[in-house]
């Protein structure tokens, strides 16, 4: 008798008991035991979406397990699993940080994305990553303020925020089309030198009592005399030029 899955002989009886007639051989009928009694069962079409998508940056990366979860409906944790036994994981940089590098991170830190300090560096995000945790430092991007988070220094919702933006008071800096979520809303970045022109130009449109007072007095007497200060050396500086010129 031959196996149906593997084609190998299949062994009648052992040990002097009658012959039995078996479709699989044993180790066909201990593979089939085992995949039946997995809870999470990965395919092939699986590893192919996987190899196709899972590439990129970290946002890329987490869409792919998203549709894949929703395809799937396997947990997180398993889906990085496979990949990282596909390998499609990214890898930290195994070379030591160096002073100058420490001092470029601290620079760039807050201003702009990993993957820009990452390019500027010439290492990989992961490496970067990996190191601002290291050190207990936020990832967040602190220059600029997202509507989310005017929305809690003003105290005013999304709707008027939009009116101000559509009306040209309030200069707004697009960083992305739509959401990825289901509110499909544009996201905006503004600057502090824009939200204190805003707020100079058209000071009947703020609410005092819904606004968040630390925030306010944090902007007007330290960012605000820091932007004046700027302003005032880029002005001198101008000026110096014009006169060496004539």
């Amino acid at each position: 008798m031959l196996c149906q899955q593997c084609g190998n002989a299949i062994e009648e009886g052992r040990r002097g008991r009658a012959p039995v007639l078996a479709k699989f051989c044993l180790k066909c009928r201990s593979e089939r035991r085992r995949l039946h009694s997995l809870k999470y069962v990965w395919l092939p079409q699986h590893e192919a979406y996987l190899r196709a998508h899972y590439h990129g940056g970290l946002h890329q990366r987490s869409r792919a397990i998203r549709a894949l979860i929703q395809q799937t409906s396997f947990p997180r944790w398993y889906i990085k699993r496979q990949a990282s036994r596909l390998p499609l994981t990214m890898h930290p940089d195994g070379r030591p940080w160096t002073q100058q590098e420490f001092d470029t991170l601290g620079g760039l830190l807050g201003k702009v994305s990993t993957a820009t300090i990452a390019k500027r560096l010439k290492r990989t995000e992961a490496s970067v990553i990996l190191k601002i945790t290291a050190l207990g430092y936020s990832r967040r991007v602190s220059e600029g303020y997202t509507t989310g988070d005017l929305e809690k220094c003003l105290g005013e919702d999304h709707h008027k925020i939009q009116k101000w933006i559509a009306k040209g008071w309030l200069r707004a800096r697009s960083l992305r089309k739509h959401r990825d979520d289901a509110n499909r809303r544009s996201i905006h970045c503004f600057r502090e030198r824009d939200i204190l022109d805003f707020i100079k130009r058209h000071p009947r449109e703020i609410n005092l009592c819904k606004v968040d007072s630390l925030w306010m007095l944090d902007l007007f007497l330290l960012r605000g005399m820091e932007l004046q200060q700027t302003t005032i050396h880029q002005q001198k500086a101008s000026y110096d030029g014009d006169e060496e010129e004539t």
